[in-house]
């Protein structure tokens, strides 16, 4: 029953964030960065998990790129798809260290791999469909993120960057579905309580 809600409720929410046009997501993605660099968990934060951003998600390349410029230890993720795990590997050149990888994401080649322990992440910020305001998180199903945050420490914030459109009244999840501490979008940064009800 959960399955096919949120299979319903990620084929809704891609359909409206597909139909921004291009320049309207990088001008809102310019206001997401300025509210993400506002969060005070995000500006003091040593060590940080970007995801790479592809299709019509947030653009996070020049969030990376100021990162990594203001001396931050970035890490991307790296996918291992037979294993289906995560790995972070710190990126140190964002034009030279990437290539296209798995689902046709940037990823670190793999001779640039350079691993980071995932308890030594200060903040993980995450992708996604679909957010509502007490935490809750749709993925796109495959599960690499809820399983890398087990090994993550449990003061790691997870931060989530999604337009104001991907916010909706409720997201179904399951028990071993993780929560979000904080969503940014465009508009707000929004406090979640981290609860979930699992129907």
């Amino acid at each position: 029953m959960i399955h096919k809600r949120k299979k319903e409720l990620r084929k809704k929410v891609q359909e409206l964030r597909d139909a921004l046009p291009l320049e309207k997501r990088e001008e809102l993605s310019a206001r997401i960065s300025e509210n993400l660099w506002s969060v005070p968990e995000f500006a003091v934060a040593k060590t940080v998990l970007f995801f790479i951003s592809f299709r019509s998600e947030v653009n996070t390349l020049p969030m990376i790129e100021r990162a990594l410029a203001e001396g931050k230890r970035v890490c991307v993720p790296c996918t291992e798809m037979e294993e289906k795990s995560m790995v972070a590997s710190r990126l140190h050149d964002l034009e030279k260290d990437l290539r296209l990888g798995n689902y046709n994401i940037l990823e670190p080649r793999r001779e640039c791999l350079d691993p980071v322990p995932p308890e030594e992440i200060d903040i993980v910020l995450m992708p996604g469909v679909a957010f509502d305001l007490t935490g809750g998180r749709l993925g796109y199903g495959g599960g690499y993120y809820d399983r890398f945050l087990e090994r993550c420490r449990p003061r790691c914030r997870l931060i989530a960057l999604a337009f104001e459109l991907q916010i909706v009244e409720h997201v179904p999840c399951a028990d071993h579905d993780h929560h979000i501490h904080k969503i940014v979008t465009e508009k707000r940064v929004i406090d979640c309580p981290a609860t979930c009800i699992t129907h």
